[in-house]
């Protein structure tokens, strides 16, 4: 070995002996003064613990400034504390209700085609629904399925609408729809909906039409008119003015067909005043007008509350009989007496549990459309 390999090793050697003699000074110096800062502290876990009462109000803790002890002792962070659990109130997202069908649409009643489509599109697209809605000969109407407000109504131009039902009426007072026009309805939804891309989504028309004439025959046995009469004695005659006076006293209102229509509080047609001749009552002309008998209407399917409108039909024709100085018959000139009342009531009552067997209330949302 080399004088000079000699000299580094000893060089070396010394500066690690110092390095060491110089920690070891440092480390005696950091105790001390960790010794000393301490004193003044309890022991709070070896001197005899004492549990304080609760304070009223919060003790602020002293604030310990560690500058004189950051080289020689480790701060570690203070623990955290659990919060107290917070209840938090999530709005819960309800999904839209979505109606099954419009509230106009009615299956029993009328024939339902849809159009489903992935575009939103808005009346103009189906424009040649409406040019033929008169087409048929029933009432047709159309619905979409806004899909802003997620309700269905009458399709405006702007578009807005994914899914169509468009309903035929099948059956209504002139009869029931024939099979030759429900195909040319089909048809034509066919056609518009291939037109625009659309999925068209029809009922099989002769299932439907066979139902639709099963319903017609049912209206046609509880559609009924019940007529109380009140004529004139001989040759005698009612004066068109006493009769209007008569009858808008009682309540009657004149209407433009030229008959006087009796509506109950909430605004429900219960029964009719017409002519028992073929004129008819205009405003203008009854003044010069006379006649030999007025008649007293109850549309049987189409009064919700039919034995009473029948009651208060009885006590205006008295009314009108006394006035008038006429007589009370039924539609063969057969005069009507209490006996022949009861019968009409119970002929009343039975068209009522008839229909309502049928799923059609007299005077309801369904007998209106059926009926009209």
């Amino acid at each position: 070995m080399s004088k000079l390999q000699m000299g580094l090793i000893l060089v070396g050697s010394l500066f690690v002996a110092g390095m060491l003699a110089f920690n070891w000074w440092q480390q005696r110096n950091y105790r001390r003064k960790t010794e000393s800062l301490f004193e003044r502290h309890d022991d709070v876990l070896l001197d005899d613990f004492k549990p304080a009462a609760r304070p009223a109000e919060r003790v602020e803790h002293e604030i310990v400034d560690f500058e004189e002890v950051e080289e020689a002792v480790e701060i570690l962070p203070e623990p955290e504390i659990p919060a107290e659990p917070v209840a938090v109130h999530v709005k819960k997202e309800v999904p839209p209700v979505i109606q099954e069908k419009p509230a106009f649409v009615d299956a029993e009643i009328d024939y339902i085609a849809e159009m489903q489509t992935s575009d939103l599109i808005g009346a103009e697209e189906i424009a040649d629904i409406f040019r033929k809605k008169f087409d048929f000969g029933k009432k047709l109407s159309v619905y979409g399925l806004n899909v802003d407000s997620v309700c269905w109504e009458e399709p405006h131009a702007r578009p807005k609408y994914r899914n169509f039902k468009i309903a035929l009426q099948l059956v209504d007072r002139s009869g029931v729809i024939s099979l030759a026009r429900l195909s040319e309805f089909r048809d034509l939804i066919v056609g518009v909906a291939a037109g625009m891309d659309a999925e068209a989504i029809c009922p099989d028309i002769n299932e439907a039409h066979a139902r639709a004439v099963l319903l017609d025959k049912f209206c046609a046995e509880v559609d009924m008119l019940i007529g109380i009469n009140v004529i004139s004695k001989g040759e005698e005659s009612f004066a068109g003015t006493k009769i209007r006076g008569l009858a808008e006293a009682a309540g009657f209102r004149l209407e433009a067909d030229g008959t006087f229509k009796y509506f109950d509080d909430h605004g429900n047609h219960l029964f009719t005043l017409c002519n028992h001749e073929p004129a008819v009552f205009l405003p203008d002309g009854i003044r010069h007008l006379s006649t030999h008998g007025i008649t007293l209407l109850l549309d049987v399917p189409r009064t919700a509350t039919g034995k009473q409108a029948f009651d208060q039909m009885i006590v205006l024709a008295r009314n009108f009989s006394n006035t008038l100085g006429g007589v009370i018959v039924d539609d063969k000139r057969q005069h009507l007496n209490d006996a022949g009342f009861d019968k009409i009531r119970k002929l009343l009552q039975d068209i009522r549990v008839k229909m309502e067997t049928r799923q059609i209330a007299p005077g309801g949302e369904r007998a209106l459309r059926l009926f009209s």
